[in-house]
């Protein structure tokens, strides 16, 4: 009997035969649906007896397993049946279906799943994307495979897609999907939103939140829900309020990795089912981070109070790292939690900041495959059959460099093939069968090589669902050890599941692909103690997190640990595992407080492990450096594992081709000025340069002899890239300062020169010029003309002015105590019309020197009027 939706006074009743009449006519549609509307309850029922649907199954996308649950509760109870009869769901580690049921609300991890089992989604008619404004990787993924999945594979029979959410991005949606979107009103009660005003900083906003909880529950009705970022925050948050309110409510805190009966806890219906009478009248006040903010309704929430922040893990494609990132909540994430406060009455919300705040605040928040590490989402389309992200159909952009990273990582661990196109290793393959990321399923997989499968999916389940404890523990290793001790027995049901789940997983794959091998020997592994095993496992997961303890400083409470990436860490000295020399940093992160990523959770790495089961992940270099804070050449053996040396020894012989290089090297990085440029050198530079100049230049009629040559260049620039062409062939035994300044700097120059090329600089562009008196003068080319100084009594008789490859040479004429007197590059003019003013002048201050008449017929000499005498 179809069900009867006009029943129920629900806002989304308007938009159901629209919407039929949507899927009808096409294979997909948008509905925008504004809160309280009845959307993700009422439309799977209200489409479930379409013809166009044949009898298929509906599926529903939640992006939250909690949310899953309850929709589909939800619907079994308008429909008056058990759950797992025609409404079903199935979240990681639970399902509740039958072979009658026909809606299964699904995580959209699930959906990814199924379209990797099955592409063509046989049975399966319509797939609904509840919530999709919420942008999760999966979501992102799961739609591009479907978009893909129908053109090729459902022909005949459509694959249906329906994409629903209070807010979308309705332009690239509706591009991608081809078609317009249908809107809802919602229905909701008024919230009033109170506006207090003030500019807080983040470590402000906790205990103003404190003094928030107690001013509503003396001023406002029901129960309190708190939105916080973080687990961090709602622990803290927690600890204040119990100490303040223990005896007048109930704190519970409601986020992700919470135990999954807390969770249900939190939402029931039936809040004080609980037989304590000391809580049948106390009021909630509910700490919770976003998994509250859409889908589900608390039930008795009548005040909503935002600590106006979201956390989001960000990942940075040039460390390789995530960082979890504390950020102001969009519009559409505060709107959405305010909305909270009138899902059943009317209710009021509390924000710290202003109305001109919140208009100035982003409107959405930015979609997953932007900000998330997508070594999972490559894993997933390598197995898909995908060459690259291109193929597919995307709302967002891939981003470029944190695909290539991912790549990169997925290479590293063994899952592609090292080519441009994306192609599964066996390894990758068997990686590919895990419900977890690629980091865990190598885990997993080097635990049945070396026979510890059990042990490889406790640290698996550990690493992905967290400590079971209340206190957070930082030593994997120890958490691992102690998991089946008395001390430690208390297991969530989520990490038995999650045990069980990878535990069947990988003994079937055990029996199906030769993963068994390992270089590792019997004997090896009856040598290893548990910490070795467990540390083996980890370095095969997680190699670009080994990571080594810089210098100690006790004066710090941080301890410096540097990773194989390349970065920096640091690690509380307060946990034990600080102590070891090396560690793998399984969880990294940022903080505003911090100025290095701090390490969250680690386990500490014997070195022994690197000489044998840790050996394929090293490698030996020859480094030879040339330190800039040093005099001499170092040069050492390094063993190697990334950008980290773990261990290091010096060389006793280098080859010529290293030193030269480091040399080279060393003086890039420092500058030309630690050559001995003595006063040869830099002649030979200078007169080198002037050539150069002339070549490049437009002038016409140049000597033969200067074209017909390559000439150097001699700028900074070009003698420090082009130092191995050279100077590397004088460099083989130079290792300290002292030797580089020994380099005659002169002859190598020149000998860059064929003997040629060296007499045509001789006469291109000669050291020095003979002048009239006979003397041999040196020409200067440090600057353009060339220059040459002369005593003015030695160009007596000279008309024409010097000229050097076609340019005439600028005169400096220097008096006899060597001072300049005029300069000119037009020796006739000067001696018409400047000389006999320098001679009126000169001749009283230099009376032993001739000043003739008429310098054009005197002897040039830079003698005394005396000693020219004597001579005569």
């Amino acid at each position: 009997m179809p069900f009867d939706f006009t029943a129920l006074d629900l806002p989304i009743t308007q938009i159901i035969e629209p919407l039929r009449q949507q899927l009808n006519q096409h294979d997909e549609a948008i509905l925008e649906a504004e809160p309280g509307a009845g959307k993700t309850t009422l439309v799977p029922l209200a489409l479930l007896d379409q013809p166009w649907l044949k009898q298929q199954k509906i599926l529903v996308l939640e992006p939250r397993r909690l949310a899953a649950k309850h929709a589909a509760a939800r619907m079994a109870e308008l429909l008056k049946e058990p759950l797992g009869k025609t409404v079903g769901y199935r979240i990681r580690h639970e399902q509740k279906v039958s072979q009658d049921t026909r809606i299964e609300v699904i995580t959209e991890g699930i959906l990814v799943r199924l379209l990797q089992d099955d592409p063509s989604l046989e049975g399966i008619g319509l797939i609904i994307f509840d919530e999709f404004h919420e942008r999760n990787l999966d979501s992102d993924l799961a739609l591009a495979l479907c978009l893909e999945s129908r053109d090729f594979l459902r022909e005949e029979e459509p694959l249906k897609l329906l994409i629903m959410s209070a807010t979308l991005e309705q332009a690239s949606l509706e591009k991608a999907l081809g078609c317009r979107r249908l809107f809802c009103p919602g229905r909701s009660f008024p919230v009033s939103v109170n506006y207090q005003n003030l500019n807080l900083k983040q470590d402000e906003i906790l205990p103003h939140l404190s003094r928030t909880v107690c001013h509503a529950l003396s001023h406002d009705e029901g129960d309190i829900l708190v939105f916080l970022p973080g687990q961090s925050e709602i622990n803290r948050l927690e600890s204040s309020l119990q100490d303040q309110l223990a005896d007048h409510c109930e704190v519970l805190p409601l986020y992700g990795k919470l135990d999954f009966k807390a969770q249900q806890a939190v939402l029931a219906l039936n809040k004080h089912s609980d037989n304590a009478s000391k809580k049948a009248n106390k009021r909630r006040v509910i700490l919770a981070t976003a998994i509250a903010q859409t889908s589900l309704t608390i039930p008795s929430v009548k005040v909503v109070i935002d600590s106006g922040l979201s956390r989001e893990a960000r990942f940075d494609a040039n460390t390789g790292l995530t960082r979890l990132h504390t950020r102001k909540a969009s519009q559409a994430e505060s709107i959405q939690r305010t909305g909270r406060a009138g899902r059943t009455s009317e209710g009021v919300c509390y924000r710290w900041w202003s109305e001109d705040a919140q208009s100035r605040l982003m409107e959405q928040a930015p979609p997953q495959i932007i900000t998330a590490d997508l070594s999972n989402l490559a894993l997933e389309l390598a197995k898909w059959g995908a060459s690259h992200h291109q193929d597919l159909t995307w709302l967002t952009p891939v981003p470029e460099g944190h695909w290539q990273q991912a790549v990169g990582l997925l290479q590293h661990l063994g899952a592609l093939e090292k080519q441009d196109n994306l192609k599964l290793t066996a390894l990758g393959e068997a990686m590919s069968q895990f419900s977890a990321s690629a980091r865990i399923g190598r885990l997993i997989l080097a635990g049945i090589a070396i026979k510890e499968s059990k042990l490889s999916t406790l640290l698996g389940a550990l690493i992905m669902e967290g400590n079971s404890g209340q206190t957070q523990q930082m030593d994997l290793s120890e958490q691992a050890l102690g998991f089946h001790t008395k001390a430690n027995q208390k297991v969530t049901k989520t990490q038995q599941q999650l045990l069980q789940q990878m535990n069947k997983l990988a003994q079937g794959l055990v029996k199906k692909i030769e993963l068994t091998s390992s270089h590792l020997t019997a004997s090896d592994l009856a040598a290893f103690t548990q910490e070795d095993k467990i540390s083996y496992l980890l370095a095969c997961a997680y190699p670009d997190r080994i990571a080594k303890q810089q210098t100690l400083d006790n004066s710090n409470q941080w301890q410096d640990y540097k990773l194989a990436n390349g970065r920096l860490a640091q690690l509380h000295k307060s946990h034990a595992v600080a102590k070891a020399g090396f560690i793998i940093a399984l969880e990294t992160g940022g903080n505003s407080k911090f100025n290095k990523d701090q390490i969250f959770l680690a386990s500490p790495l014997n070195p022994h492990l690197f000489e044998d089961a840790l050996h394929e992940l090293t490698r030996v270099v020859q480094k030879v450096s040339w330190p800039k804070n040093s005099e001499r050449l170092l040069s050492s053996q390094d063993t190697m594992i990334g950008g980290l040396c773990i261990a290091s020894k010096k060389l006793s012989q280098i080859s010529e081709e290293a030193q030269t290089h480091a040399v080279c090297q060393h003086i890039r990085s420092l500058g030309l000025h630690l050559l001995n440029w003595d006063k040869a050198a830099l002649r030979v530079r200078h007169r080198l340069a002037f050539i150069h100049q002339m070549t490049e230049s437009d002038q016409p009629n140049l000597p033969a002899q200067m074209t017909q040559f390559q000439w150097p260049k001699v700028d900074d620039a070009s003698l420090l890239d082009s130092l191995e062409t050279w100077l590397a062939p004088y460099l083989a035994n130079v290792s300290t300062h002292a030797k580089l300044s020994q380099l005659s700097l002169a002859d190598i120059l020149l000998n860059q020169l064929e003997w040629s090329q060296q007499q045509a600089l001789a006469k291109l562009a000669p050291e020095s010029l003979k002048v009239a008196s006979g003397n041999q003068i040196r020409l200067d080319y440090q600057a353009f003309p060339p220059s040459l100084k002369v005593k003015l009594q030695e160009m007596f008789g000279t008309l024409k002015t010097p000229e050097i490859a076609g340019t005439k040479v600028k005169i400096e004429l220097l008096s006899p105590a060597q001072k300049p007197l005029a300069i000119t590059q037009d020796l006739e003019h000067f001696w018409q019309n400047a000389y006999h003013e320098v001679k009126k002048e000169m001749r009283g201050r230099y009376p032993k020197h001739p000043w003739p008449d008429n310098p054009l017929e005197a002897i040039a000499s830079a003698k005394t009027k005396k000693a020219l005498s004597r001579d005569s």
